[in-house]
């Protein structure tokens, strides 16, 4: 260690200078992946799914954790993923969405999705959770998790 402090005149990791910085990386299907992105970034990659364009979007934090969506206009499922403690969730939300009932399937560039009914959000509501996940924030108490960790067991 004394070699180093002659050398550089610190320690770098005490000093800080090699903390790296905080990464945000969104990603959607057929874009370029973009480090840190805006809020307005984030809200119009949510608010462009569809079919015929990018069908999800992810946005994923320096280690690991993420939100996704995936759908079509005006609906999508919002997913999450923690890596520690392992946990994937799926949102949904207290008022079930009436035009759908549990099992109808939604539409994405992968295939099809089978949803229950309190799990469709309108994409504007998607990217509130996406910009709250963005700013480290908690999203609206009318978006709920419930696990899916089962799917992902061995």
């Amino acid at each position: 260690m004394g070699f180093l402090k002659s050398l550089f005149g610190r320690n770098p990791e005490e000093s800080g200078m090699m903390r790296p910085e905080p990464v945000m990386v969104l990603e959607s299907e057929g874009l370029t992946p973009i480090s840190n992105p805006s809020e307005d970034q984030v809200r119009q990659a949510v608010r462009g799914l569809s079919r015929m364009k990018p069908s999800f979007v992810a946005l994923t934090d320096e280690v690991g954790n993420y939100v996704q969506a995936a759908g079509d206009r005006p609906w999508c499922v919002l997913e999450r993923r923690r890596v520690e403690p392992f946990l994937h969730e799926r949102a949904f939300q207290h008022t079930p969405v009436p035009k759908y009932n549990d099992g109808a399937k939604i539409r994405t560039g992968a295939g099809e999705i089978t949803l229950k009914s309190d799990e469709w959000f309108l994409l504007k509501d998607a990217a509130e959770v996406f910009v709250a996940f963005l700013h480290r924030e908690a999203e609206s108490p009318q978006v709920q998790w419930r696990s899916l960790n089962e799917m992902f067991e061995s």
